[in-house]
């Protein structure tokens, strides 16, 4: 009895032990728990990761939360093999599965370089989710994603920037240098480290051209533990700093970092923040600001009303201060993350995205903002890793970008484009030559693919970058007008050229009625037209003297006509939009028949004098002018060098050089007109203060010819 009692003494004994031990077990347990998911909570995936993973372990059962939480510590602390072996056995084995499962398996075979399984892994996702739109979405851009492993870009690159002790990134020029970020320096703040990746917080690093030495950017003042990327506008006036301010969720009391943009206003040298930009707050980040020519402002943001994680959005500029943010829409924005927004001198946006199809994980995305897709700009700047950041200066070709391609640790790398580039203008009229504002012009290339679109300023004016060497379509038209035209060019190495469209009524048949000087109708006359100089038709009148003509874009006409024996001659100076149907003209005897096509009359740098070769055109008028009663202006011009005032009075001192030599030669002064026009009319860039060869001011200093009656 004695040793039942023993027995069931000890029985009871073990059981009170067991049931110690396993309390004790549960409440170890649940403690790690809790740590993990403040440590998740904080985004210190760091040493989230190790706890996630030891509580997997201990299940003998596959807990949903637990794996969830320890494959998203593995992914945002870059252990990308570790997160994909769970998330395949989860999706294998698995529990209460969803359609954010299969995504994350997506990204992460393509961060492994495992796109080969990216198809089976789409295809498990839809038997059990047949309608989600982000796995159909997948399964639409698997032939793109496999399409772009084999795109090349038009860059070279190489590694700019590494450390042995931190991270480097988001690189930008700089007067007489570069500013990347970096987390090798531990600076203003004793043993901080940053939880999600294990380095120090940001600093901007300063890299002086011919310097050995990179050094901490003390342009402007360190605020938080974070500092940067930074940007400026194209005058160095502004400058726009990512920093960040801590939010503290009280209910589950945890810090976490939030992302604000300070703008900076550079007062006498110094950098002073200002209170242009109000549209940070504490519940969601603001970040990677960049400004256009214009200063409309580009940033990257997760705040609510998007269409998922990171969007880019705009901020208009309107003089004084920016408008409320505008986000870009789903012509750049996806369910995933967008960010690092940069805006090139030809307008393209560039920004990084795991959203569109890409090699893997961010990938460099270029948008004209118009088309319905980015386009993925392909090898070696894209990878299977994260590549962002990208900036280029367009007419350097040089840029820079970040990846963390060399074993997840970023790195920014230099770019170099191929090709070179250069300016062209172009420039829009209408048959009167006034400028057509805010008007779209297209640009296509040389195969007829669709390139970008341009918009005219309020002189009709818009630029446009491109490869020297290349072949573009410029078009314009206007489908309420039906006017119309479009000019095939090539980007010459002329540092600057000016491409003119002149919009002209399309599809329109205009009749030109031909009489002779005495009102008779010139019926089967053989009629030259010359346009802009330049015989562009030959026609037969009708027997009323009609002839049609049809999309003829001039700024002067010229007409000759032969009527048996007789020869009869024309001059209308300009071709109106308003003249769509009948235009009368009456033919003036022409014994030459000779159209005058006179090379320019050039000068020496604030001369007058006439050239010999000048002499020589002149003689080639005088002779045409004596055999005509035609009424000329002789319209000179100077280069940008001097006063306007000057430059006034020695433009006419040109013209009436010409016309003293013309007198002389025994034509009628009441037939001729000088007129100076000083620099009001340059034929190309060089205004003042542009830097400009001899050669191209020598282009302004000029004579022409324009026939008045």
């Amino acid at each position: 009895m004695l040793s039942l009692a023993q027995d069931i003494f000890k029985m009871r004994l073990l059981s009170i032990f067991t049931f110690f031990v396993l309390s004790s077990s549960f409440m170890a347990q649940s403690y790690k728990q809790q740590y993990a998911e403040k440590l998740s909570k904080s985004y210190n995936f760091i040493e989230a990761y190790p706890i996630w993973l030891e509580l997997a372990q201990e299940n003998t059962q596959i807990d949903t939360h637990t794996v969830r939480q320890l494959i998203s510590a593995a992914y945002e602390s870059e252990q990308y093999e570790a997160a994909l072996v769970w998330s395949l056995k989860f999706t294998t084995n698995g529990k209460d599965l969803q359609p954010k499962d299969f995504l994350t398996q997506l990204q992460l075979l393509q961060l492994t370089k495992q796109s080969a399984k990216l198809e089976s892994t789409i295809n498990e996702g839809l038997k059990r989710f047949a309608n989600d739109a982000d796995l159909l979405r997948w399964q639409n851009q698997l032939i793109q994603i496999q399409e772009n492993s084999k795109l090349e870009s038009d860059y070279t690159i190489q590694l700019f920037r590494s450390s042995e002790t931190g991270e480097v990134f988001a690189a930008a020029d700089y007067p007489e240098g570069v500013l990347y970020v970096s987390t090798q320096y531990n600076s203003g703040f004793v043993n901080r480290i940053y939880g999600k990746t294990g380095q120090y917080f940001t600093d901007i690093i300063y890299a002086k051209d011919g310097s050995k030495k990179d050094q901490i950017w003390n342009g402007i003042k360190r605020t938080n533990p974070h500092d940067g990327p930074v940007s400026f506008s194209k005058t160095n006036r502004y400058a726009y700093m990512t920093s960040n301010h801590e939010a503290i969720d009280l209910e589950n009391e945890v810090k976490f970092n939030r992302l604000q943009l300070i703008i900076y206003e550079n007062t006498q040298g110094e950098w002073t923040p200002t209170t242009l930009f109000k549209w940070n707050d504490p519940s969601y980040s603001v970040a990677h600001g960049v400004v256009d020519d214009s200063l409309h402002l580009y940033f990257s943001s997760d705040m609510p009303g998007g269409f998922g994680g990171a969007d880019i959005y705009r901020c208009k500029w309107n003089g004084t201060a920016y408008e409320a943010p505008e986000n870009l829409g789903a012509k750049v924005n996806t369910p995933a993350d967008e960010n690092f927004p940069f805006v090139s001198l030809d307008g393209y946006l560039y920004f990084s995205s795991n959203g569109w199809p890409g090699l893997g994980g961010l990938d460099v995305f270029q948008s004209d903002l118009i088309q319905n897709a980015p386009q993925n700009i392909g090898n070696p700047v894209n990878s299977n890793a994260d590549d962002f950041a990208f900036s280029v200066n367009d007419l350097s070709g040089k840029g820079y970008f970040s990846s963390n391609r060399n074993n997840w640790k970023d790195e920014v790398y230099s770019i170099q484009l191929k090709g070179q580039k250069r300016y062209v203008e172009l420039a829009l009229q209408d048959c009167l030559k006034k400028p057509l504002a805010n008007a779209s012009i297209a640009i296509y290339n040389q195969d007829g693919s669709y390139y970008k679109k341009l918009t005219t300023d309020d002189f009709g004016k818009d630029n446009f970058i491109g490869l020297i060497g290349e072949q573009y379509i410029a078009c314009y038209h206007n489908t309420q007008t039906g006017f119309k035209d479009s000019v095939r060019f090539t980007n010459e190495l002329d540092p600057y050229q000016t491409i003119l469209l002149k919009a002209a009524p399309a599809n329109q048949t205009r009749v030109l009625n031909l009489i002779s000087y005495k009102g008779e109708p010139l019926d089967g006359a053989l009629v030259k037209l010359y346009a802009n100089e330049k015989l562009v038709s030959k026609l037969v009148t009708k027997k009323e003297g009609s002839i049609d003509i049809t999309n003829l874009q001039v700024d002067s006409l010229s007409i000759t006509a032969i009527n048996h024996k007789d020869q009869y001659i024309s001059i209308k100076d300009r071709l109106s939009c308003e003249e769509v149907d009948l235009i009368k003209l009456q033919m003036k005897p022409n014994s030459s028949a000779t159209f005058i096509n006179l090379d320019l009359i050039l000068y020496d740098f604030n001369k007058w004098d006439l050239r010999p070769e000048s002499i020589k055109e002149l003689d080639k008028l005088i002779a045409y002018m004596k055999t005509t009663d035609l009424k000329v202006e002789l319209s000179s011009h100077t280069d940008s060098r001097g006063i306007d005032a000057y430059n006034e009075w020695l433009s006419q001192q040109r013209s009436n050089s010409c016309v003293n030599y013309i007198i002389s030669k025994g034509i009628s002064p009441d037939r001729i007109i000088a007129k100076g026009y000083g620099e009001y009319k340059l034929k190309n860039r060089c205004t003042n203060d542009i830097e400009c060869s001899d050669e191209e001011h020598q282009q302004n200093r000029r004579t022409e010819l324009k026939i008045v009656q």
